[in-house]
C-alpha cells in the first residue's frame, strides 16, 4: 500500500474563522499568509523524506480551507522541495476552467516533475460552479466528463486535432511541452458516485474516493472493479485512491485529544464546531490513534475496500505537532502496511 499527504494551504488565523462563506478578504494577513505556505512547504519536504508516496494538491475557491485557487502553482513550487515522491494534482476542477489550459498545465508539471506528476480533473462542489462562469449544475457532469476525454487526447496525440463536441469546440489543438511520460501521466477520475464509477470504468480511468465511510466506499470499489472487467480491464494496487483525515498521536489518548480539538474545514464553521457523523463530509475522521492502532484500522479498510493509496490530512493541528505525526507515520506506521496488495474482490 502507498501513502500521500494532503498539502492543505489551510489558512489558519482565527479571524478567518466562524464566517459565513464566501470569506471576506479583509479578514486575511499576509504575515498569517506567508507562515501558512512555509509551513506547507515543510511539511511536504518531510513527507518526502518520510517515505510518503504522493503529496497531494486540490484547488478550491474563495474560502480559507484551502488556499489553493490555482493549484497547478502550489504544485509547481512542491516540485521543488518534493523530489522523490509524485505531486498528484487532485485536482483541477475542469468544470469551470478551460481544459487546454489544464491540459497544459499538466503538461508543464510533468516537465518539472520529471514524470512524477498523476492529475485527477474534478467536477468541483456546487459552489465553485459559479467561481468563473455560472455554470448550471446540471451541465457540470457532461463538462467535467468531455474535459477529461479531451485532457487525456490532448496529452497523447503528437500531431495537431480539432475537437467538437457537446460543451467544447476547438479547432486546432497542439499542446506544449511535449511528453514526459508516455503516453500522458496517470489520470484519475472521481468515484463518488455510481454514475462517476461507471465512467471511470468504461473508459480505463482509475479513481479516487473521499472522506466516504468504509461501508460506502467497499460499494463503490467492489462496483468499479466489477464494471472495469465487463469493459476488458483489471484495475491495479494504485488505481483506487482514498482520502481521508487522520489524527495520528504517540499513544490513543493523545490521538483522541486531536481529535477533540479536530476542526472540520468548510468556510464558516467555528472553531467549537461538533465533528459531523460519520458518513460523507469533510468532518469524519476515519483513521484515528496510536501508530499501532491506526496499522491495524488501515489494514482492516484496506481489507473492506482494496483500495491501494491513502491520501491523508492530519487536521487542523499545529505545526510541531503535523510534522511529529508526519514522522510518527512514516517510522511506525508505513512499514506495518506497506506489504498490502490490491485485493480481487
Amino acid at each position: 500500500m502507498k501513502a500521500s499527504i494532503i498539502s492543505p494551504n489551510t489558512y489558519t488565523a482565527p479571524a478567518a474563522w466562524g464566517r459565513p462563506a464566501p470569506v471576506p478578504r479583509a479578514a486575511f494577513e499576509a504575515q498569517a499568509g506567508q507562515r501558512m505556505l512555509a509551513d506547507a512547504l515543510e511539511q511536504a519536504r518531510l513527507a518526502d523524506e518520510a517515505g510518503f508516496d504522493y503529496v497531494s494538491v486540490s484547488e478550491h475557491h474563495f474560502a480559507p480551507l484551502m488556499c489553493t485557487p490555482n493549484a497547478a502553482v502550489w504544485a509547481g513550487a512542491l516540485s521543488q522541495v518534493v523530489t522523490r515522491a509524485r505531486i498528484a494534482w487532485m485536482g483541477p476542477i475542469v468544470s469551470v476552467n478551460n481544459p487546454l489550459r489544464v491540459a497544459e498545465e499538466v503538461a508543464m508539471l510533468d516537465q518539472l516533475t520529471g514524470g512524477r506528476l498523476i492529475v485527477l480533473p474534478l467536477r468541483g462542489t456546487p459552489n465553485e460552479l459559479k467561481v468563473y462562469n455560472n455554470i448550471d449544475p446540471a451541465q457540470s457532469r457532461s463538462r467535467t466528463e468531455e474535459a477529461m476525454l479531451l485532457i487525456r487526447k490532448a496529452l497523447t496525440e503528437t500531431e495537431p486535432f480539432a475537437w467538437k463536441g457537446e460543451n467544447f469546440d476547438f479547432p486546432v489543438v497542439s499542446v506544449w511541452p511535449g511528453r514526459t511520460t508516455v503516453p500522458h501521466p496517470p489520470m484519475y477520475s472521481s468515484g463518488n458516485s455510481a454514475e462517476s464509477v461507471e465512467f471511470a470504468a468504461r473508459h480505463k480511468f482509475p479513481i479516487a474516493i473521499s472522506f466516504y465511510d468504509v461501508s460506502a466506499v467497499a460499494d463503490l470499489t467492489s462496483q468499479f472493479r466489477s464494471q472495469a472487467r465487463e469493459a476488458g480491464w483489471e484495475p491495479g494496487g494504485d488505481d483506487i485512491i482514498y482520502r481521508a483525515w487522520i489524527a495520528l498521536g504517540e499513544t490513543d489518548a493523545e490521538a483522541d485529544e486531536i481529535r477533540a480539538r479536530f476542526l472540520p474545514r468548510g468556510a464558516g464553521l467555528a472553531p467549537e464546531a461538533p465533528v459531523p457523523a460519520p458518513g460523507f463530509g469533510i468532518g469524519s475522521m476515519q483513521f484515528c490513534g496510536g501508530p499501532e492502532t491506526v496499522t491495524e484500522q488501515i489494514r482492516a479498510f484496506h481489507e473492506a475496500t482494496g483500495a491501494g493509496v491513502l491520501d491523508l490530512s492530519f487536521g487542523r493541528a499545529s505545526q510541531d505537532m503535523t510534522l511529529g505525526a508526519i514522522r510518527r507515520f512514516g517510522e511506525k506506521v508505513l512499514p506495518g502496511i506497506r506489504d498490502l496488495a490490491p485485493s480481487p474482490a
